[in-house]
């Protein structure tokens, strides 16, 4: 999966949903879900664990989305993102599983 921005966008937001390995939603009542973007070519994080910016939407139905915050976009590279989810039951889980989430920022025209 992959998402193309230009370099300081807010938007789209990267939207989400926690869905069982049976295709039924987890329900996010409570949760804590927070954001993480490495760099993939020089290993540093632009994002770490940061819990601003990630509203669950829809907690019966596992539904999330990450709003960008100032200074998220406004390096270019390739990054990888994931989202780990604090259920109010305990435990974490980490999405995605399967497949890389990768983050392309590239530049922009103008200078902001």
């Amino acid at each position: 999966m992959e998402l193309t921005l230009k370099r300081n966008d807010l938007q789209p937001y990267l939207y989400a949903q926690a869905i069982e390995s049976t295709g039924t939603a987890i329900d996010l009542t409570g949760a804590t879900v927070m954001a993480t973007m490495r760099d993939v070519d020089v290993g540093t994080l632009k994002i770490n664990r940061q819990s601003a910016g990630v509203n669950v939407t829809v907690a019966s139905t596992g539904t999330f989305q990450y709003e960008w915050q100032s200074g998220d976009t406004n390096t270019t590279g390739t990054f990888s993102f994931e989202f780990e989810i604090a259920p109010a039951s305990g435990g974490k889980f980490t999405l995605p599983v399967k497949h890389d989430l990768i983050i392309t920022i590239v530049a922009d025209e103008d200078a902001t």
